[in-house]
């Protein structure tokens, strides 16, 4: 409600609605302002700062010094690609100095803003060199330039840009004397156009979104869309005949309509004769109608939402019952399971260094869990009341109540359980996924010690191949089960890195589901995140459906906790949220770098549970 304040009384437009979403911008028709989730599982006050600042950036700055004339002209040269990214970044930075001259209160909200994004582009710009994706770590390399505080110097990113990048870093600076949107467009064209004469491949990733700005056509605004918009297979045309004309209004459904008009009267209608009969409303039924009143099961009028609520049952009842098991909140969701590459050079040293700092750790774990084991032989071995008669008689006679037998010492027992550590792999880890990868190998290196089996699985959603019928989830298992013991098997853990969004509640029923498959007696499900459930279409129910899904694992005996990490820990907001979902299950790591000590007392915990 704040947010819709704010941006009805900057736009001076009242019927402005703020709505949320994975990118922010401004729609004309309708008037909606959307919000970035970007902002989602960052302390209160980013979040708070980053959300004002979408809101300066587009019912300020966008709607008062934006040339929507010059953006029409550019999108129809450039419909999609790096150049309208860029130009939608390059026009935002030169908007926010315009709003902290129109509005001085707002100049702490963009600093924070600032900070934010170019921390999160220098990470994405590593991660998009590292991965080839050169147009944009471009992209990125810009974005960085154009928000740095000191000096910046660029990196190497491919041999065929790295000859342009002096010509690119020049035109790049003319956005801090750019006066209007017309100056940004002929800096954007002039990289753009270097990009293209280099034919690199096109940006992957979506950071931005620059609008059309196109008025809906009044045609379209006034097109019926009960009434056939494509022509038909013939153009004949009856004539007009005032005898023939009927004036009772008779209106017809048929398969190609985009939805229904209300009568149950339905027909194919592929070819015909054009007339000038009336057709724009519909007829109520009438008991007369006997004879078409199958299609409801007796005579009566039907309701638009009926027939289309029975036309969606029949059409997509096999499919939606397979959508469904994972919950309602995750129809279309789809998992796609990533396999590690072999290991670099780079990543090998990486693990060892981590290896090596943890393992005064692991040592320790160690050698604790198996003297307990030792001690878990059943005592006393010696001086009992029955069991094998002992050679020491002479107590028979000297003792009141003599203990003069013994039983065989019994093997020690092994740890009976298993582990699957989730990993939040989403865009907001990016600041710690270096302290969660130390922690993933304290966990792999004890657990393997133990010989005890276990699987690390990172998991993310992509935004950039999204769609309203099929959600892409991606999990890439750095430690599998069958070969959690093996030597070298670790290394999968250094290819964790930070992507886009992340739907908990679909990654722990696949969790439940590979865990229900284990033989072990104890099973335990640990998940690392750093904030609630964000993904397409998840905002407001995610955080109920990750609560449905820790329920039905504990109602199968196994044992879910969360490991809730960075500053927003001591947001109690937060707090509360984590412990909605998670209920007693739920460990505050406040000190990301604190995370590997916090893990340790755990995993004792949870093994001399399990002995």
């Amino acid at each position: 409600m704040e947010l819709s304040d704010l941006a009805a009384a900057l736009s001076e437009n009242p019927d402005l609605k703020v709505e949320y979403g994975p990118l922010a911008y401004f729609q004309k028709e309708p008037a909606v302002l959307f919000v970035s989730h970007f902002w989602n599982h960052r302390s209160r006050e980013e979040e708070t700062a980053g959300m004002k600042t979408d809101i300066y950036l587009r019912a300020l700055g966008t709607r008062k010094w934006t040339d929507e004339a010059a953006v029409k002209a550019f999108t129809k040269r450039y419909p999609d690609g790096f150049a309208r990214q860029l130009l939608a970044a390059a026009e935002d930075i030169r908007l926010e100095s315009l709003c902290i001259q129109e509005r001085p209160g707002t100049k702490k909200a963009f600093g924070l803003r600032k900070q934010v994004m170019r921390r999160y582009h220098e990470g994405q710009l590593s991660v998009n060199r590292s991965k080839g994706f050169f147009s944009d770590a471009v992209y990125n390399a810009l974005f960085v330039l154009w928000q740095a505080d000191t000096p910046f110097e660029w990196p190497d990113i491919y041999p065929g840009i790295d000859g342009a990048l002096p010509f690119i870093d020049r035109t790049a600076r003319m956005l801090f004397d750019a006066r209007s949107t017309k100056d940004v467009i002929k800096m954007v064209e002039d990289i753009a156009e270097v990009l293209e004469e280099l034919e690199v491949r096109d940006m992957v990733n979506t950071y931005s979104h620059l609008p059309d700005y196109r008025e809906t056509p009044a045609e379209e605004k006034a097109a019926d869309p009960g009434r056939r918009q494509d022509p038909l297979a013939n153009d004949d045309e009856q004539e007009e005949d005032e005898h023939e004309r009927f004036e009772e209004q008779f209106s017809t459904w048929h398969r190609e309509s985009e939805e229904t008009r209300g009568t149950f009267m339905q027909f194919d209608l592929d070819q015909g004769t054009k007339t000038p009969m009336i057709g724009n409303t519909a007829r109520e039924g009438e008991e007369g109608d006997a004879a078409l009143a199958s299609v409801q099961g007796k005579s009566k009028k039907s309701s638009r939402e009926q027939y289309s609520r029975l036309l969606a049952e029949r059409r997509d009842a096999e499919s939606k019952a397979d959508d469904t098991r994972y919950g309602k909140e995750n129809i279309g969701a789809r998992a796609i399971y990533e396999k590690p590459r072999p290991a670099s050079d780079a990543e090998r040293e990486q693990y060892r260094q981590m290896k090596e700092e943890t393992a005064p750790v692991v040592q320790t774990l160690k050698r604790m869990i198996q003297k307990s084991i030792e001690k878990k032989k059943t005592s006393p071995r010696t001086d009992l009341l029955t069991g094998r008669l002992g050679r020491k008689l002479t107590r028979f006679y000297t003792d009141d109540n003599p203990r003069l037998f013994f039983k065989k010492q019994e093997p020690s027992r092994e740890i009976n359980a298993s582990f699957y550590l989730l990993i939040d792999s989403s865009a907001s880890m990016y600041d710690k996924m270096d302290d969660v990868k130390k922690s993933a190998v304290l966990f792999h290196e004890t657990l393997a010690a133990l010989r005890v089996p276990h699987e690390i699985t990172g998991f993310w959603e992509d935004t950039s191949s999204l769609s309203k019928e099929v959600k892409p989830n991606y999990f890439l298992t750095a430690v599998p089960f069958h070969s959690s013991y093996q030597a070298e098997t670790g290394y999968a853990i250094m290819q964790l890195r930070p992507e886009e969004d992340n739907r908990d509640g679909f990654a722990l029923r696949l969790a439940i589901e590979k865990m229900e498959r284990r033989s072990e007696e104890r099973k335990f499900l640990i998940v690392f995140s750093d904030g609630e459930p964000s993904a397409a279409d998840y905002d407001k129910n995610g955080v109920l459906d990750t609560h449905e899904a820790v329920m039905a694992a504990r109602k199968k005996g196994m044992t879910v906790f969360n490991l809730f990490i960075g500053d927003e820990a001591l947001d109690e907001a937060r707090r509360e949220t984590m412990k909605t979902i998670y209920g007693h299950g739920s460990i505050m790591a406040p000190d990301v770098s604190e995370l590997p000590h916090v893990l340790a007392p755990i995993l004792k915990k949870l093994l001399f549970d399990s002995i």
